[in-house]
Protein backbone atom coordinates (compact mmCIF):
# COMPACT_ATOMS: atom_id res chain seq x y z
CA UNK A 1 0.00 0.00 0.00
CA UNK A 2 1.66 3.32 -0.67
CA UNK A 3 1.38 5.86 1.71
CA UNK A 4 -1.09 7.82 -0.23
CA UNK A 5 -3.60 5.25 0.21
CA UNK A 6 -2.45 4.01 3.40
CA UNK A 7 -3.19 8.05 4.86
CA UNK A 8 -6.51 7.96 3.25
CA UNK A 9 -7.44 5.01 5.37
CA UNK A 10 -5.11 5.75 9.03
CA UNK A 11 -2.69 7.88 7.68
CA UNK A 12 0.85 6.35 6.76
CA UNK A 13 2.21 5.77 10.18
CA UNK A 14 -1.10 7.11 11.98
CA UNK A 15 -2.10 4.24 14.67
CA UNK A 16 -4.62 2.09 12.92
CA UNK A 17 -6.88 -0.05 14.67
CA UNK A 18 -6.01 -3.65 14.46
CA UNK A 19 -7.39 -5.08 11.29
CA UNK A 20 -8.21 -8.90 12.11
CA UNK A 21 -9.58 -9.65 8.54
CA UNK A 22 -6.31 -9.15 7.26
CA UNK A 23 -4.54 -10.96 10.29
CA UNK A 24 -7.11 -13.51 11.83
CA UNK A 25 -6.05 -14.10 15.59
CA UNK A 26 -3.00 -11.84 15.00
CA UNK A 27 -3.83 -9.40 17.96
CA UNK A 28 -5.72 -11.88 20.07
CA UNK A 29 -4.13 -11.54 24.06
CA UNK A 30 -2.25 -14.96 23.19
CA UNK A 31 -0.84 -14.31 20.11
CA UNK A 32 0.58 -10.77 21.68
CA UNK A 33 1.94 -12.49 24.37
CA UNK A 34 3.18 -14.78 21.99
CA UNK A 35 4.80 -12.29 20.06
CA UNK A 36 6.22 -10.41 23.02
CA UNK A 37 7.56 -13.37 24.25
CA UNK A 38 9.58 -14.63 21.26
CA UNK A 39 10.68 -10.71 20.34
CA UNK A 40 12.33 -10.69 24.25
CA UNK A 41 14.14 -13.89 24.30
CA UNK A 42 16.67 -13.27 21.47
CA UNK A 43 17.29 -9.09 22.50
CA UNK A 44 19.86 -7.73 25.15
CA UNK A 45 18.72 -5.09 28.01
CA UNK A 46 20.62 -1.70 27.78
CA UNK A 47 21.10 0.75 30.60
CA UNK A 48 18.09 3.46 30.90
CA UNK A 49 19.50 6.88 30.46
CA UNK A 50 22.08 8.11 33.10
CA UNK A 51 20.62 11.71 33.11
CA UNK A 52 17.36 13.46 32.41
CA UNK A 53 15.37 11.66 29.86
CA UNK A 54 15.15 13.47 26.71
CA UNK A 55 11.02 12.55 26.30
CA UNK A 56 10.78 14.44 29.74
CA UNK A 57 11.79 17.59 27.67
CA UNK A 58 8.51 17.51 24.71
CA UNK A 59 7.10 20.59 24.47
CA UNK A 60 5.97 19.90 20.92
CA UNK A 61 5.67 18.12 18.11
CA UNK A 62 4.08 17.96 14.50
CA UNK A 63 3.66 14.20 13.97
CA UNK A 64 0.44 12.65 13.59
CA UNK A 65 1.69 9.45 16.13
CA UNK A 66 3.54 9.46 19.64
CA UNK A 67 6.58 11.20 18.52
CA UNK A 68 9.15 12.35 21.98
CA UNK A 69 7.16 9.91 23.88
CA UNK A 70 8.71 6.99 26.54
CA UNK A 71 8.89 3.77 24.98
CA UNK A 72 10.81 0.44 24.87
CA UNK A 73 12.41 0.29 21.79
CA UNK A 74 14.43 -2.29 20.25
CA UNK A 75 17.46 -1.37 17.60
CA UNK A 76 19.47 -3.73 16.37
CA UNK A 77 18.55 -6.47 19.00
CA UNK A 78 18.96 -4.46 22.26
CA UNK A 79 15.84 -3.34 24.24
CA UNK A 80 15.82 0.24 25.49
CA UNK A 81 13.18 0.52 28.44
CA UNK A 82 13.06 4.16 28.28
CA UNK A 83 14.04 5.67 24.59
CA UNK A 84 12.62 8.33 22.90
CA UNK A 85 10.14 7.77 19.89
CA UNK A 86 10.68 9.53 16.60
CA UNK A 87 7.72 9.06 14.27
CA UNK A 88 8.42 9.31 11.07
CA UNK A 89 7.22 11.91 8.27
CA UNK A 90 5.82 9.65 5.54
CA UNK A 91 3.69 12.10 3.35
CA UNK A 92 6.03 14.14 2.09
CA UNK A 93 6.52 16.81 5.30
CA UNK A 94 9.24 16.04 7.74
CA UNK A 95 7.36 15.12 11.30
CA UNK A 96 9.62 16.88 14.07
CA UNK A 97 9.87 17.40 17.87
CA UNK A 98 10.85 20.38 19.86
CA UNK A 99 12.48 19.61 23.54
CA UNK A 100 13.20 22.64 25.80
CA UNK A 101 16.22 22.52 27.28
CA UNK A 102 16.54 26.19 29.22
CA UNK A 103 20.39 26.21 29.16
CA UNK A 104 20.13 23.41 31.94
CA UNK A 105 22.70 20.38 29.63
CA UNK A 106 26.04 20.08 27.92
CA UNK A 107 25.08 17.14 26.38
CA UNK A 108 22.78 14.69 24.89
CA UNK A 109 23.72 11.25 24.43
CA UNK A 110 22.12 8.06 23.03
CA UNK A 111 21.40 5.29 19.99
CA UNK A 112 19.67 6.29 17.24
CA UNK A 113 17.91 3.90 15.05
CA UNK A 114 14.79 2.14 13.49
CA UNK A 115 12.72 -0.83 15.02
CA UNK A 116 12.05 -3.94 13.45
CA UNK A 117 8.63 -3.48 12.38
CA UNK A 118 9.36 -0.24 10.23
CA UNK A 119 9.07 -1.66 6.43
CA UNK A 120 12.03 -2.87 5.02
CA UNK A 121 12.83 -0.93 2.01
CA UNK A 122 12.04 2.13 4.02
CA UNK A 123 14.91 4.83 4.16
CA UNK A 124 14.64 7.62 6.72
CA UNK A 125 16.53 10.78 6.92
CA UNK A 126 16.77 12.23 10.91
CA UNK A 127 18.04 14.91 12.27
CA UNK A 128 18.98 16.48 15.37
CA UNK A 129 18.94 20.01 15.08
CA UNK A 130 20.53 22.36 18.05
CA UNK A 131 19.40 25.82 18.46
CA UNK A 132 18.62 25.98 14.74
CA UNK A 133 21.85 24.03 13.72
CA UNK A 134 21.59 20.48 12.19
CA UNK A 135 24.10 19.02 14.94
CA UNK A 136 23.53 15.42 13.28
CA UNK A 137 21.76 13.96 10.39
CA UNK A 138 21.60 10.37 9.39
CA UNK A 139 20.13 8.30 6.95
CA UNK A 140 18.60 4.99 8.81
CA UNK A 141 17.66 1.80 7.17
CA UNK A 142 15.49 -0.94 9.36
CA UNK A 143 18.20 -3.33 8.85
CA UNK A 144 21.47 -0.74 9.21
CA UNK A 145 23.93 -0.11 11.78
CA UNK A 146 22.05 2.28 14.32
CA UNK A 147 23.74 5.78 14.98
CA UNK A 148 25.24 6.71 17.87
CA UNK A 149 24.92 10.28 18.97
CA UNK A 150 26.92 12.29 21.23
CA UNK A 151 25.73 15.59 20.81
CA UNK A 152 27.61 19.03 22.69
CA UNK A 153 24.44 21.19 24.12
CA UNK A 154 26.67 24.18 25.71
CA UNK A 155 23.76 25.14 27.24
CA UNK A 156 21.33 25.09 24.38
CA UNK A 157 17.69 26.26 24.80
CA UNK A 158 16.25 23.56 22.41
CA UNK A 159 16.54 20.70 20.26
CA UNK A 160 14.21 19.61 17.25
CA UNK A 161 14.15 15.47 15.76
CA UNK A 162 13.44 16.21 12.35
CA UNK A 163 12.27 12.92 10.49
CA UNK A 164 11.18 12.42 6.92
CA UNK A 165 10.78 9.36 5.13
CA UNK A 166 12.82 9.62 1.47
CA UNK A 167 12.46 6.16 0.04
CA UNK A 168 10.15 3.01 0.24
CA UNK A 169 6.95 2.65 1.70
CA UNK A 170 4.90 3.54 4.66
CA UNK A 171 2.37 1.17 6.49
CA UNK A 172 -0.13 2.09 9.57
CA UNK A 173 1.88 1.45 12.93
CA UNK A 174 0.71 1.36 16.35
CA UNK A 175 4.46 2.72 17.68
CA UNK A 176 6.95 5.07 16.29
CA UNK A 177 9.82 3.44 13.65
CA UNK A 178 12.12 5.02 14.79
CA UNK A 179 13.57 5.99 18.70
CA UNK A 180 16.57 7.36 20.31
CA UNK A 181 17.58 4.46 22.95
CA UNK A 182 18.61 5.90 26.53
CA UNK A 183 18.58 9.21 25.11
CA UNK A 184 19.79 11.23 27.68
CA UNK A 185 20.92 15.09 28.79
CA UNK A 186 23.56 15.87 31.17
Amino acid sequence: MTCAAALATAGCGAQAAPSDEAHPGAHSVEAKAAAASSATTMEQDEPTPTGTPLYTRLASSSAVGDTGQALTATLAGTTYRSATGVWIGCEGTASTAVYRLGGEFARLTGVLGLQPHTPPALRVRISLIVDGETRLAATLTRDGRPQDVAIPLDGARSVTVSALAIDGECAPAAAPYGAIGAASLT
